[in-house]
């Protein structure tokens, strides 16, 4: 076992989780004999017996990670602080093995730095002269950070850097020189200690490592505001400067993400199977529900056995009534006054939080360039924002380009997740989410282009609204809508969806299944619900029906992100048919008790619940049906006359669903479409029927997969990858929308408010 990675081993803490194996408990026994006498006994005593222990028996038959346990343990106590016994010390294996343990005493106080922390950048340090002429920074630079850090709640260094005034590493280097201490990065031999409730280092927000070798490192990244406060104690303490080094704030995150990177795998992995085993897709029908479906199709099958006419006139009347409520629903939210969102407040006066964004990346290193273009435009301080670009271990190829296009811009972390199944999205977005520190959270995909205003309107929103407001969807337009059969159909889907329908169900309060991008969410209300589910392949669509459970609320922005349709059918198909396994999976996760869902739902709810999810997987399902049973009943028209009165009124109410199935999807377009879209979108209408059938078609191969292959994650391409036409070289040029909103003058279009 490699050192540092057992999940709990603490000493001398209490609640600590005991070691397993007969070495270690020979070490911890021998350890806490030794703690009940006297601190010279304890000094001599515990030394001598580790020592003596390590050299015998458990010298002999103990692995290497067992010896090195012993070896910190005579550091810890005969070498470096006695007196941390007092207090309780734990060893560094896992963040949370053990609880907090009162801070030791030789704990260094730094008050003035505390004082000035109050207050980052009103104040003058004696050495930002020194610093200055170090690092070629001007009286303007200065005056410039110092103004942003009192507006951000952030100090000077985080602003310049930030802002890239100046280079993470040069600033290293200049407070290095400063402090008289040397620059170094912590590194995989560097064991993160335990850290605990207001820290456990001589120096707030440092780094505390220990090597095998016993050598004691504090790695912490200065403020320019702290820097004499540091300097004279330092002066005053040789032996916690010899230890002390300066490294770099970007440096310190990754290797605290690399110290207890196993066991956010180990969550991610699990997710909510670990704990809420009833809400995850991990298991793709319970036993109730096989046993219900097992039951439905024999009595089905014996039905259509004895009674076939009977029982096909019972289904048929059942499925008619749902689509008629499915359309009637559709065609409310097409005509229906959306409900303006609250006015926001005025200006606050309070620094703007930090703001975390979200990229899963698979095999996309033709997006990077463009999307760190992107979301470095986002309209939100640099120093309150962190970009998280979340790829897979062995994804050399998307690895490389996402730390060199990211490599001087200090707000964005490159996160590996180690490969391992399921290999889906959640699950990546799961592996992040434990180290946000943000309070709000925003996911978009590798070929977004997010409106540079979302953030602070999402913000605005979120002020202005109450705490139970957990998500704010942002609208997601096509920008390849206008050439080819199926971009555009799919373009007016996203406009009927996104622009129209989202809008009208968050307005009424009832379940919203959220899109897979542009998802605003409040942290600490995503971590209650327990994040994603790792094994829904519609992840999306599952949490928004979860926060609506849980009683919290769902919005909509008016700002939109901008992404690409598939051109091809194998790309569209293979995408189609996640999405209909995961809106069948998700169908499956809650109805596994219907009626706790009812009462958490309500009655209005619970049947908005039914018609969303039956309007999207069921219609698809029996659409061809719809198809068969016209012709034949116009079959039987020909050669008999008018068939039976029964079969004359089901042949109308037939026609009449699929006219107003039709005609309500048209009238949500028209709602959810800009005047140019709208006009482009014309002469592909008579084309939409012939779009739902090969909706049907994927729809039977998400069946298929749902119990043969539930987790497995078909990967949308990007990029060359999806175009229609691989040997056009020439890059996209968008078009010009005139998507309702503030305008927005891009690099490449300018969107204003639309006309009408």
């Amino acid at each position: 076992m490699k050192f540092g990675s057992s999940p709990s081993c603490a000493l001398a803490c209490p609640g600590a989780a005991a070691p397993t194996s007969p070495a270690r408990a020979r070490i911890v026994q021998t350890f806490n004999a030794r703690a009940r006498i006297s601190r010279f006994g304890l000094f001599v005593g515990s030394s001598i017996a580790c020592t003596l222990q390590l050299q015998g028996t458990a010298g002999s038959i103990a692995p290497r990670s067992v010896r090195r346990v012993a070896y910190w343990v005579v550091y810890s106590v005969s070498v470096v602080e006695p007196d941390l016994i007092a207090g309780g010390r734990t060893l560094p294996f896992a963040i949370d093995a053990a609880p907090p343990c009162p801070a030791p005493r030789w704990k260094i106080r730094l008050p003035s730095i505390a004082k000035l922390s109050e207050d980052a950048g009103s104040s003058v340090d004696p050495l930002l002269d020194d610093l200055s002429a170090r690092l070629s920074l001007g009286a303007r630079d200065i005056a410039h950070a110092r103004q942003r850090a009192l507006a951000n709640g952030t100090d000077l260094a985080a602003e310049l850097i930030a802002n890239r005034v100046v280079g993470a590493e040069d600033y290293a280097r200049g407070a290095s020189a400063c402090l008289g201490i040397p620059v170094e990065a912590p590194g995989p031999d560097h064991l993160v200690l335990m850290e605990r409730q207001g820290g456990c280092g001589p120096i707030p927000g440092a780094l505390e490592t220990s090597t095998t070798d016993l050598e004691h490192r504090i790695f912490f990244h200065p403020r320019i505001e702290e820097l004499s406060a540091l300097k004279s104690i330092l002066a005053k303490d040789p032996a916690l400067a010899a230890r002390c080094r300066v490294t770099t704030e970007a440096k310190i995150r990754e290797r605290r993400f690399q110290t207890d990177e196993k066991q956010r795998l180990e969550r991610a992995t699990l997710s909510l199977s670990a704990e809420r085993i009833d809400q995850s897709a991990r298991i793709v029908l319970s036993a109730g529900q096989g046993a219900a479906l097992a039951l439905l199709l024999a009595v089905l099958a014996f039905g259509l056995a004895t009674r076939f006419w009977t029982i096909v006139l019972i289904v048929h009347l059942v499925c008619a009534f749902w689509f008629t409520a499915w359309v009637c629903l559709r065609a409310v939210a097409a005509f229906a006054r959306h409900r303006a969102p609250p006015a926001p407040h005025s200006p606050s006066e309070e620094p703007a939080p930090i703001y975390t964004v979200v990229v899963p990346l698979h095999h996309e290193h033709e997006m990077v360039a463009a999307l760190v273009a992107n979301l470095d435009a986002l309209d939100w301080p640099k120093s309150r924002t962190e970009i998280f670009l979340v790829c897979e271990a062995d994804d050399h190829g998307t690895i490389e380009p996402c730390r060199r296009h990211t490599a001087d811009k200090p707000q964005f972390c490159v996160v590996t997740v180690p490969p391992g199944s399921p290999r889906t999205k959640p699950k990546a977005l799961n592996h992040v989410l434990p180290i946000a520190r943000g309070r709000y959270l925003v996911l978009y995909d590798a070929e977004d282009r997010p409106h540079p205003g979302q953030l602070v309107e999402a913000s605005d929103r979120y002020r202005s609204a109450g705490e139970r407001l957990a998500c704010l969807q942002s609208p997601l337009v096509v920008t390849n809508g206008g050439e080819r059969f199926l971009p555009a159909v799919f373009a007016m889907e996203y406009a009927a969806q996104f622009r129209a329908l989202l809008p009208f169900l968050a307005g009424e309060t009832l379940p919203v299944p959220l899109g897979g991008t542009s998802n605003h969410f409040r942290v600490d209300h995503l971590r209650a619900v327990g994040g994603w589910d790792s094994h829904n392949v519609t992840e999306d669509a599952d949490l928004g029906i979860r926060l609506g459970r849980q009683g919290y609320e769902i919005g909509t922005l008016s700002l939109p992100t901008f992404e690409e349709a598939p051109e091809t059918l194998p790309i569209w198909f293979r995408q189609r048919t996640r999405w209909l396994k995961g809106w069948l999976q998700t169908y499956a996760v809650h109805m596994r008790d219907p009626v706790r869902l009812y009462r958490e739902l309500g009655f209005r709810r619970f049947a908005a619940f039914q018609l969303i999810f039956h309007g999207m997987v069921s219609s698809a399902l029996l659409f061809p049906f719809a198809f068969l049973f016209l012709a034949m009943t116009m079959s039987m028209l020909r050669q008999t006359g008018w068939p039976s009165l029964l079969s004359t009124d089901l042949l109308i109410l037939d026609m009449l669903i699929l006219a107003g199935g039709y005609g309500s999807f048209v009238a949500l377009v028209w709602r959810g479409s800009a005047p140019s879209e709208w006009q482009g979108s014309l002469r592909f209408l008579p084309l939409v029927p012939l779009y739902w059938l090969l909706v049907s078609a994927a729809s039977y191969r998400a069946v298929w997969q749902l119990f043969l292959r539930p987790h497995d994650w078909e990967k949308t391409p990007h990029g060359l990858a999806a175009r229609a036409d691989k040997r056009d070289p020439r890059h996209r040029i968008e078009p010009i929308f005139d998507i309702p909103g503030p305008s927005w003058e891009g690099p490449e279009q300018t969107f204003g408010r639309a006309a009408g």
